[in-house]
């Protein structure tokens, strides 16, 4: 199929109003919950491909593929990059189109119908992926189901309750510890704020937040009345100081300041990191040389984060250890390889096929430059580079890790073409042959002077190759015999804690037996049972004989 048409099609073909404009409200409401249900079996339609490609491409080998990147990792790299989207991103999608066919297909069928949005639809795969009993699974997906289905409205925590109490019925094991699931799942995140600012989140146990806070805030207190700055941004700077090891210090200004010294015994004080007493990190920003001579207002680049204002690259020019290194600031032609090797670039090509790329070259993959590799995109060629493969801006392209061995390792392949106007223009070629476009925004937008640097054609002959071939890393087991073990773990550690939980209430009840065969006229409270639960003595009393409260 071609490019889409969707804009094509009439709105009445597909229930919608043929002109919305002067619609009665009620219409117009009921015109909006019609598109989204429409959604809804767009993305049934989508999970509906990812299945049959997974049955092409992974299921025959998937049993005994104990490669790193494995079949269902090149089956997710072709959605990613038809998508757009990250290689993780697709492996979820793959993950939950093959749990809707196998284990929740009248789940499936209620997204078809609109029953139900793709988030909820990851709400109940995600809440019973650990009934793995067929017979189970059909029943809880029937139970989800008819739920579903009765009418009523949806959200979020009544979904999940609704989730759990079925599954809970069925197969108390397959409920997720949610505390253990809670501390697992704790992470560290980048977020790209606005104005060239950012949030970096963590979640952590709620003691190791407390402790953090006040270490932060222990910090953060030692200025004198006079710090200009308010106590959230001393906070902000407290923790940037305590993670780099940075001298604390009052911004008062002023020679009297009777702030406390940091550090002093009482005061926290940076942790050695093993390893980095000799080490610096290095922050890449981009920018033309008339902003950094204060002459222009174009905006700049801070490689993992983006564009930043002209403003903001002069101040974080005007930081103590900042290096700049102008990179064509003539006409003369810059060498494009090391003078030992025409395999690897200069630095001068590094920087520019770096600044040129932005981001990892495979549409969908975000990964900044500076942590990417850098592809050539034909291999070189060590015994004749004429052939091909070289080391020139026109042979080479930032790729992170896992998209450049996608590249090595499978049928995957690049192109990379110079434009007459000297705009670098990419794209990725499938193992079938479906070609996907390239990012569309690249620095050669941000940054056009970046086609006027010229380099040298490598001369000199390469250094004898490498006899040794690249070989493709490989796993313990396979993915799938990886899932299955991580399900079992966890079935194991619930179906312990209900053990655990039923001998708690075991001694509980015999030290109450006890209890009260000491003092027959005492008087206790054994909580409210359920009525439709409550079993023959549950109320310490016969069924036939009236409660003593």
């Amino acid at each position: 199929m071609g490019t889409s048409s969707w804009s094509a099609v009439p709105a009445a073909a597909v229930g919608l109003l043929a002109d919305p404009v002067g619609a009665p409200v009620n219409d117009l409401l009921l015109d909006m919950k019609h598109a989204a249900a429409g959604q809804s079996y767009l993305e049934w339609v989508r999970f509906q491909r990812a299945a049959e490609l997974h049955t092409q491409l992974v299921a025959p080998d998937e049993a005994n593929d104990k490669r790193r990147l494995d079949a269902l990792s090149r089956c997710a790299t072709r959605i990613a990059v038809v998508h757009s989207i990250p290689q993780s991103t697709a492996e979820r999608l793959v993950d939950t189109s093959i749990a809707l066919r196998d284990r929740l297909p009248r789940v499936s069928d209620c997204l078809r119908d609109g029953l139900i949005t793709v988030q909820q639809v990851r709400t109940i795969v995600e809440r019973t992926d650990l009934v793995l009993d067929p017979d189970l699974q059909t029943s809880v997906d029937g139970d989800i189901a008819s739920t579903l289905r009765r009418g009523g409205s949806w959200s979020t925590p009544r979904m999940r309750d609704m989730i759990d109490r079925i599954v809970f019925r069925v197969d108390p094991a397959a409920v997720r510890a949610r505390r253990a699931r809670a501390r697992d799942a704790r992470g560290y995140w980048f977020e790209r704020g606005e104005d060239g600012m950012a949030t970096v989140n963590s979640s952590m146990t709620a003691e190791n937040a407390i402790a953090l806070t006040r270490r932060i805030a222990q910090l953060a207190s030692c200025v004198c009345r006079d710090d200009p700055r308010t106590k959230q941004a001393r906070g902000s700077e407290a923790l940037f100081c305590l993670a780099m090891g940075v001298a604390w210090e009052c911004q008062c200004g002023s020679a009297d300041c009777d702030a406390p010294p940091v550090p002093e015994p009482a005061a926290p004080a940076p942790r050695d990191v093993p390893g980095t007493s000799n080490t610096t990190t290095v922050i890449h920003v981009l920018c033309d040389l008339e902003t950094a001579a204060g002459d222009g207002e174009h905006p700049g680049f801070l490689d993992g984060y983006g564009v930043v204002s002209a403003d903001h690259v002069r101040e974080m020019m005007s930081e103590p250890g900042t290096k700049i290194r102008p990179i064509g600031a003539d006409d003369a032609r810059l060498p494009s390889t090391q003078p030992s090797d025409p395999y690897r670039p200069s630095t001068a090509l590094d920087t520019v096929i770096r600044a040129r790329g932005l981001y990892c070259d495979i549409p969908g993959c975000n990964q900044p430059a500076w942590r990417c590799d850098l592809d050539h995109t034909d291999e070189y060629d060590h015994e004749n580079p004429e052939r091909g493969g070289q080391t020139t801006p026109a042979g080479l392209g930032p790729k992170c890790r896992f998209h450049h061995n996608v590249k090595t390792f499978s049928d995957f392949l690049d192109t990379l073409v110079i434009g007459d106007d000297g705009r670098a223009e990419t794209s990725i070629v499938t193992p079938e042959g479906l070609i996907a476009p390239g990012p569309a925004f690249t620095g050669d937008d941000l940054f056009p002077s970046l086609r006027d640097i010229q380099f040298e054609q490598p001369t000199h002959a390469p250094p004898p190759a490498d006899s040794e071939p690249d070989i493709e890393p490989t796993r313990r087991r396979t993915r799938l015999e990886e899932k299955h073990a991580r399900r079992r773990n966890e079935r194991a550690e619930n179906l312990q804690k209900i053990a655990d939980d039923a001998a708690a209430a075991e001694i509980a009840a015999a030290e109450f037996e006890a209890k009260a065969a000491n003092d027959p006229d005492g008087i206790y409270d054994l909580g409210r049972i359920p009525e439709s639960e409550a079993q023959p003595g549950d109320h310490g009393f016969d069924d036939d004989s009236d409660p003593p409260f």
